[in-house]
C-alpha cells in the first residue's frame, strides 16, 4: 500500500508556463503526516475504477494521472483511503493522484510528472504534488516545504518540523479551480506574494507568513475569521489554502485545542 501525505499551502504565487509541466506555483507550506493511502487490484473489466469508502467515485485527476503514467484502461481497481477531506486545504487531490501512481510505478519522478500534469489540467492544484513528493523523498512528515521555482522540476527545500501544531477542519470546503483559473484572483494572489521572504523559517514564522499572505489576499470568510480571532493569546494561525480549515500552533497546545473544538474536527500533529 502506498501513502502520500497532505500538504497545506500557506502562501503561493501562480506561474504560467509553456505547458502543464512547467506551470505551477511557488511559496511555503506544511506537510502533515496524514494524507491518502492507496492499494490497487486488477479486475476483469477494462475500465479503471476508483473506490472510496466502499463506493465507486469520480476522481478525474487520479484517473488522468494513471493514464499519463501508461496504465489507461487496464482494469485497475484503485482503493483510496483519505485521512483528510477534499476541498479543505490539504492537497488531497494531488496526494490521491500521487499515491495511486506510486502504487503502480516506483520511479517517483515519473509519478510526480504524471500527477502534477493531471492536477494542472483540472485546475485542482499547482504545487501540492511537487511539495508532497519532496517530503516523500526525504521521508519527512511533518515538514515545512518551500517551493522556490515552479513546475514539476521546480526547486524545493524541505525543513523538518519538531514542534507540535494543530489543524481545525471546518466548513464545507472550497473549489480550488474557481480561484486559480480566475484572472482577477491570480492578480491579487501574485501581488500579495510579492516581497515575502522565506529565510530561516520555523513553524511559527511560516504560519505568520501565511497569515500575512491571507490578509493581503482577502482569502478568508467570516467563519474562519471568527476562529482565528478567538484563539488564545500566544498562538499563531493561518488558513490552509485554498480551503476552509486553519493551522495553528502555541506553547499551550491543550488550550489551543479546547478553543477550536467548537468550530470543527481538530487534529494534533
Amino acid at each position: 500500500m502506498s501513502f502520500a501525505p497532505g500538504h497545506i499551502s500557506l502562501t503561493f504565487a501562480i506561474w504560467d508556463g509553456e505547458d502543464e509541466l512547467s506551470k505551477g506555483s511557488t511559496g511555503i507550506g506544511l506537510i502533515i503526516p496524514q494524507g491518502v493511502h492507496c492499494a490497487i487490484e486488477k479486475s476483469k473489466n477494462k475500465k479503471n475504477r476508483i473506490i472510496r469508502k466502499g463506493k465507486e467515485v469520480d476522481d478525474l485527476v487520479t484517473l488522468r494521472a494513471v493514464q499519463l503514467l501508461g496504465f489507461n484502461d487496464k482494469g485497475l481497481v484503485i482503493y483510496q483511503r483519505h485521512d483528510l477531506p477534499l476541498g479543505s486545504g490539504f492537497g488531497i487531490s494531488g496526494a490521491s493522484a500521487l499515491a495511486a501512481c506510486l502504487e503502480l510505478e516506483k520511479d517517483i519522478d515519473k509519478c510526480v510528472k504524471a500527477s502534477h500534469q493531471a492536477e494542472v489540467e483540472f485546475n485542482t492544484g499547482l504545487g501540492d504534488v511537487v511539495a508532497i513528493a519532496e517530503s516523500i523523498r526525504k521521508t519527512s512528515f511533518p515538514s515545512i516545504i518551500i517551493r522556490e521555482t515552479p513546475g514539476y522540476l521546480g526547486k524545493v527545500t524541505c525543513v523538518p518540523i519538531t514542534e507540535k501544531f494543530v489543524v481545525c477542519i471546518s466548513g464545507l470546503g472550497r473549489n480550488t479551480s474557481e480561484i486559480i483559473s480566475d484572472k482577477s484572483w491570480i492578480e491579487i494572489i501574485n501581488s500579495a506574494a510579492l516581497g515575502i521572504q522565506y529565510n530561516n523559517v520555523s513553524l511559527r514564522s511560516a504560519i505568520k507568513i501565511g497569515r500575512l499572505f491571507t490578509e493581503r489576499t482577502g482569502l478568508i470568510n467570516e467563519n474562519i475569521s471568527q476562529m482565528i480571532d478567538t484563539l488564545p493569546l500566544g498562538s499563531v494561525s493561518s488558513i490552509a489554502h485554498l480551503g476552509t480549515s486553519i493551522v495553528a500552533t502555541s506553547d499551550d497546545i491543550p488550550n489551543l485545542i479546547d478553543s477550536l473544538h467548537k468550530f470543527g474536527d481538530v487534529r494534533e500533529y
